[in-house]
């Protein structure tokens, strides 16, 4: 029966780095000049039919999202609340390619035949449909062009959308009050006009962020390493449904109370799941809640004193107001905390990390296998643990320099990076030597995955200010805490060091297991080392 690692031996993912490294040509360039190979893609599409299949999603997209927002907008009125154009625009930014023009008559076409659709006359559907396109139009234009996107994990992120959103709704509101002019009646109340303005900004600051945050492709700018597991993680962890519960009992006294100070009910509830959750989370929880808010009153759920239904003009811009603050809050503080994780995440890496190879700093390393071997119950194959060290390192800095040194690290450290699995530690312990921890690797596997290793580097080629390649060699020496040594991590790092300049005398470029003098390996037939 094969071992989980001899399994993944063979399984050819650790084969892959020796392919590519003896195709790395001159492709692309290293810094300082070091030359290496850059993956290459073949487009399949065309540049004729990019624009109108983009056009024509746009327009669907454009059309459903008018139409339903048409059809479940509450009994309010539009003044309330208008989704639409923030889940439009939220679509839109996730589209990395430029919106073409033809893209953005048809997304007008489709507002303007959704209301159509509904029974609005010609006039008003082509004077709101166009005021809803300049909106979207003004929000993609700051956010792609004045203020991107860089990190929506950032409190910064969450501002520029909040005055994204009030610019575009400033501009749908005041298109609409300048084609009202020619359409009777022509004098439109202030209140009126304020709700409308509230109720866009609303759509923007419920929508659109949660939009952005949506699983699937990635923003610029948004590194993917941040992207959560989904939401189904959060329902095995017991602790974890606090939050959410509270904030559904809260949103039950918000309709069961009632009362002027029903709407601060879920508000710490909110601001309790933007600390708990993740942002995503977070911003879905305040998008439901201020949804759940809204509708409520208009159904009728929430106990009311007498007369304060239906809300009169200033009661909507009151409404408005709160489920503005209901929401913004929590999306600034749960981005708050997700650019302070980051940023503990950052610091940890710069600690744990050599900053030239991106390999385990030798605390670190240290750190991680001191665990694997403490670990109870021990594993089952036990752990290997290799010293690996680059021939003749020295001499290729005093030829060829430190530039070229610190490539032929980088890119030793990339290799071997690429041909183990992600729980295994590999560190940088000082200049060329680096050390590798298997956990739960017989010392079988553990001696076939040094040669594979050695391998791996030995179809390195690399060019500096030459045509003729850099070639590398690499010597290893192998130990293992199942073969009746001290299972110390010190005694086993001495035991490698050991193996390793056995390794060294026998001529390098080979790997030697501590205490088995015929388990050395070398090339067939040994290669010296070769300078360019």
């Amino acid at each position: 029966m094969e071992t989980g690692y001899h399994a993944w031996l063979h399984s050819g993912r650790s084969c892959r780095c020796a392919d590519e490294a003896g195709r790395r040509t001159a492709l692309g360039q290293y810094p300082d000049g070091m030359w290496t190979m850059s993956q290459q893609t073949l487009s399949l599409d065309t540049t004729f039919s990019r624009p109108i299949v983009q056009a024509a999603w746009i327009a669907a997209a454009a059309f459903v999202l008018a139409l339903a927002s048409l059809l479940v907008q509450p009994a309010f009125a539009r003044a309330i609340l208008w989704p639409a154009n923030a889940v439009l625009a939220g679509v839109l930014l996730r589209h990395k390619a430029p919106i073409r023009v033809l893209s953005w008559m048809l997304m007008g076409a489709g507002l303007i035949l959704a209301r159509l659709g509904l029974g609005a006359t010609p006039p008003k559907a082509v004077t709101d449909g166009l005021s809803d396109l300049a909106g979207i139009w003004v929000v993609w234009l700051i956010l792609t062009r004045f203020w991107p996107l860089d990190n929506l994990r950032a409190p910064r992120a969450v501002i520029r959308m909040l005055l994204a959103g009030l610019s575009a709704a400033a501009t749908t509101v005041l298109l609409g009050l300048l084609a009202s002019l020619w359409r009777p009646p022509a004098d439109t109340p202030l209140e009126t006009v304020v709700s409308g303005l509230l109720g866009q900004w609303l759509g923007y600051c419920i929508f659109l962020l949660p939009v952005l945050l949506l699983p699937g492709r990635a923003l610029p700018g948004v590194d993917r390493r941040h992207r959560d597991r989904g939401p189904l993680r959060y329902l095995g962890d017991w602790p974890a449904r606090v939050p959410g519960l509270l904030l559904a009992v809260s949103l039950a006294l918000c309709f069961l109370l009632g009362g002027p100070g029903a709407l601060l009910l879920p508000f710490a509830a909110l601001l309790y799941c933007a600390h708990a959750y993740q942002q995503w989370a977070a911003a879905w929880l305040a998008l439901l809640s201020a949804l759940g808010v809204l509708l409520g009153l208009d159904a009728g759920w929430a106990l009311v004193p007498d007369g304060l239904l239906p809300l009169s003009a200033w009661g909507r811009i009151s409404l408005q107001l709160g489920v503005l603050l209901l929401m913004i809050v929590p999306l600034l503080m749960s981005s708050a905390l997700a650019a302070r994780g980051d940023l503990i995440v950052s610091l940890n890496r710069a600690l744990d990390h050599d900053d030239l190879t991106q390999a385990l700093s030798r605390p670190a390393f240290t750190r991680g296998a001191q665990e694997y071997l403490r670990r109870i119950p021990p594993a089952p194959y036990g752990n290997g643990l290799m010293m690996l060290d680059i021939d003749h390192f020295k001499q290729l800095n005093d030829r060829h320099g430190h530039a070229a040194g610190d490539n032929v690290l980088c890119e030793f450290a990339r290799t071997i990076r690429e041909a183990i699995r992600p729980e295994d530690l590999f560190g940088r312990l000082g200049g060329e030597e680096f050390g590798l921890v298997l956990p739960d690797c017989s010392l079988e596997d553990t001696a076939e995955i040094a040669e594979r290793l050695r391998v791996c580097v030995e179809k390195i080629r690399l060019y500096h200010d030459s045509d003729e390649p850099l070639r590398i060699t690499v010597s290893i020496g192998v130990a293992h805490d199942r073969q009746g040594l001290p299972a110390g991590l010190d005694k086993l790092l001495s035991y490698a060091d050991q193996a390793l300049y056995q390794a060294k005398r026998r001529g390098r470029n080979r790997y030697c297991v501590h205490g088995d003098h015929d388990a050395d390996r070398p090339a067939d037939p040994p290669r010296p080392w070769r300078l360019a």
